[in-house]
């Protein structure tokens, strides 16, 4: 039978978990390719394309040394886009335990989700920037971000892991950190194949790891969090004592914070709240949203709007980006993409059809896909989006960016960031972090807001750390950033 619940995605990457109940769907990928073609080719239309993605989760979580949680899963699920007379069509289904009969019965529903697909089309209006991507010519197929052992890595492995997380965030300060709050390890093994009427065919494999612990600090009635992670492709990445450690050390450091006087200072972003301010930003750099005026980018392209210390690009084959392919959603090789050389706005990105809706729009200038288009699960058809979004690092360690701050603000945390309005980019942000003078740490601080332009915030940058960190898609190093309002006593 097929069963289309849609269990849910993992770290943003956009990977939907879809249950099979433990039936080897891997073994029968190219069954059920295969099955589908027949159809697709008996059907009358214009084209065709196919999504299948294939995966296994496993998650554990510690607590109190013991093991809270534990769960391994298997998914697969296929997606169906189909074009006639510039219309285009969409459907999708999942795969659970077929029946003795089950060849039968799949091929049934595969017939059912197709006809759904080509009846969606009959009811679009035509569009001719919709089409398929030709037959790839290069693809950078040799991307490290499959990790071939990690199969072979017993369960017992990776739960010692995530108690181990959980054992190396008290180890800090076995008196004051009490408790540890979801020390979990987390990993994901995918199958993507792609094909098309045009001759695409490609399949690769992605691995992710993950760890993730809060630990919480207790002292003289106060109660403070910390909080880290680390994700890699590779399990021997990951380093559980450091993570956990660095947790413990956050929550202790937190303690005895206090508020500071109002006014305007200068500012140091931590690299992991810097990606979030930077992940605010990431959809004014969407074609869709510049060609439809909602991005304050357009028609800004060669003008300098940013601080030319800021480099800002997306590349889909960075080799440590947890959204690294070697094809987008529909088929495109992946890229780098300058966004912003030196402050300068000097580009958008583009899927095939955004950039079609370009060229029909603008005769005199071509644009061509930046292999940006975005799967967020089978559910929904593929649109454009960011693939690894991030500011190219500096040359400044982080204690040097702390000796140039002088006298203002580290923000170790912001609050709220679901409130700024991505389009004017104003924002008023509860935060906590240091106050630092003579560039030592003097004491820690809660609280507190900060406040201003998401655009502003940008040109105001005076310092760019070395230390690039992702926070799901979005990385960034920390920032120096001048003169902005801090709302305290």
């Amino acid at each position: 039978m097929i069963d289309d619940l849609v269990i849910g995605d993992y770290l943003d990457v956009g990977i939907w978990l879809l249950e099979i109940n433990s039936i080897p769907i891997m073994n029968r990928s190219d069954e059920f390719i295969n099955q589908a073609l027949t159809l697709l080719r008996k059907k009358s239309m214009d084209g065709y394309e196919i999504y299948f993605n294939q995966s296994s989760h496993f998650d554990t979580e510690s607590k109190d040394g013991n093991i809270e949680t534990l769960q391994t899963d298997r998914y697969a699920g296929m997606a169906f886009r189909i074009l006639n007379q510039q219309r285009v069509g969409f459907s999708y289904t999942t795969f659970s335990t077929p029946s003795p009969s089950g060849k039968q019965n799949i091929s049934g529903e595969l017939d059912r989700v197709i006809e759904d697909a080509i009846r969606s089309a009959g009811a679009t209006s035509p569009d001719p920037c919709f089409d398929f991507t030709p037959t790839l010519k290069i693809t950078s197929s040799n991307l490290p971000i499959f990790d071939e052992t990690l199969e072979s890595i017993t369960e017992k492995e990776k739960i010692e892991k995530a108690k181990y997380l959980e054992a190396a965030a008290k180890e800090v300060d076995p008196e004051r950190i009490k408790k540890v709050r979801k020390a979990s390890y987390q990993e994901t093994l995918s199958r993507t194949t792609l094909m098309n009427s045009e001759g695409l065919r490609f399949s690769y494999d992605h691995t992710l790891a993950s760890l993730s612990v809060t630990a919480v600090a207790e002292f003289g009635g106060e109660s403070e969090v910390g909080w880290d992670f680390e994700v890699s492709h590779f399990f021997n990445d990951l380093d559980a004592k450091r993570i956990g450690q660095s947790a413990g050390r956050k929550a202790l450091e937190r303690l005895g914070g206090r508020r500071i006087p109002s006014g305007v200072t200068s500012v140091l972003l931590r690299n992991h709240v810097a990606s979030e301010f930077l992940s605010l930003f990431a959809h004014s750099f969407l074609a869709d949203q510049v060609q439809k005026g909602k991005s304050p980018l357009k028609g800004k392209q060669g003008e300098r709007l940013f601080s030319s210390l800021l480099t800002l690009v997306d590349d889909g084959l960075y080799p440590k980006g947890i959204s690294t392919a070697p094809i987008d959603g529909e088929g495109m090789p992946g890229q780098r993409t300058s966004l912003v050389v030196q402050g300068e706005l000097t580009g958008y990105l583009y899927d095939r059809y955004w950039a079609h809706r370009e060229n029909l729009s603008s005769p005199g200038r071509r644009v061509e896909s930046t292999g940006n288009s975005r799967r967020h699960g089978i559910k929904s058809p593929p649109g454009v989006g960011i693939s690894n979004f991030f500011i190219e690092p500096g040359n400044h360690p982080y204690p040097e960016l702390v000796k140039n701050l002088s006298q203002g603000l580290v923000v170790e945390e912001v609050m709220g960031l679901h409130t700024v309005d991505p389009i004017s980019g104003d924002f008023s942000l509860g935060c906590s972090g240091d106050w630092i003078e003579r560039g030592e740490k003097i004491y820690p601080v809660k609280s507190i807001a900060i406040a201003g332009n998401l655009f502003e915030l940008f040109r105001k940058i005076t310092g760019v750390g070395e230390d690039l960190k992702f926070y799901g898609a979005v990385g960034s190093p920390s920032l120096l950033v001048k003169d902005l309002f801090i709302s305290g006593n």
